[in-house]
């Protein structure tokens, strides 16, 4: 079953990083995301600016289903990532009014 996870990435170095910019200058969106595509792990989301870190939505079967769909594009070699799992997801996009999971009630 697939879950929600939110990703921390960082570079493993100033040069890494900047090489990483150049190597990614006339990357699509579309190539961005379906090269981080498998059966187990799917990115949702991209958020990445300047600064050293920067975020992505993953819905995926668990962490490892992350690093090997990052594996397949070669990012782990670049970057250090710190996958989150998030059991509740709310998203302005798709609002029930019904009460959110709370993630605090699924550890009793």
């Amino acid at each position: 079953m697939k879950k929600h996870f939110i990703c921390t990435h960082t570079y493993m170095s100033d040069e890494i990083k900047d090489k990483f910019f150049e190597d990614t200058k006339n990357l699509t969106d579309k190539e961005l995301f379906d090269g981080l595509k498998t059966e187990k792990a799917e990115l949702l989301q991209h958020w990445m600016g300047t600064e050293d870190f920067f975020y992505c939505h993953w819905y995926a079967e668990d962490e490892d289903a992350i690093f090997s769909a990052l594996e397949q594009m070669g990012m782990n070699d670049v970057m250090v990532t710190l996958p989150t799992e998030t059991q509740r997801y709310v998203s302005h996009d798709t609002l029930t009014g019904q009460p959110m999971v709370n993630p605090a009630d699924l550890t009793k």
